[in-house]
């Protein structure tokens, strides 16, 4: 029983070693030093993959063929930030023309659902009457 417990407290231990390097990945350079990355902020390309896909599923839900991801501005905000809707701030939120403001991917149909039916209709629907904002998003 004690080389039985042995060994699967090595196996454990060598699995936690391998998922805990996991979590912190470093890029080293030949003398053991670590490559600095520029300063910014960026995004993954998976990222805008899934914004150009959800938009394509709201456009295709809502038959509003006006309008392309092209056209858009898309400014990532932080989770909720102020906005004239809501006392407490947004998550997200369509500023006509062609702007959304994006504090979570998770609001990011709705809020292309306003961008499709300004371009479509010329109203963006903030007080959200259409049916699309339950059958789209």
């Amino acid at each position: 029983m004690g080389n039985l417990w042995r060994a699967w407290a090595a196996l454990l231990l060598v699995a936690g070693s391998l998922s805990a390097a996991g979590c912190l990945p470093q890029e080293a350079l030949g003398d053991g030093t670590h490559k600095v990355n520029p300063v910014g902020v960026y995004t993954d390309a998976t990222l805008v993959d899934f914004l150009q896909m959800a938009f394509a599923d709201v456009q295709a839900c809502s038959n509003l063929s006006a309008g392309s991801f092209d056209d858009l501005s898309v400014v990532m905000m932080e989770p909720l930030f102020p906005c004239p809707w809501y006392e407490t701030g947004c998550t997200g939120e369509f500023v006509i023309p062609n702007t959304v403001k994006l504090g979570s991917p998770l609001v990011w149909k709705h809020e292309i659902l306003h961008f499709l039916l300004y371009v479509n209709t010329g109203n963006p629907d903030s007080t959200h009457d259409s049916l699309l904002f339950q059958d789209c998003t």
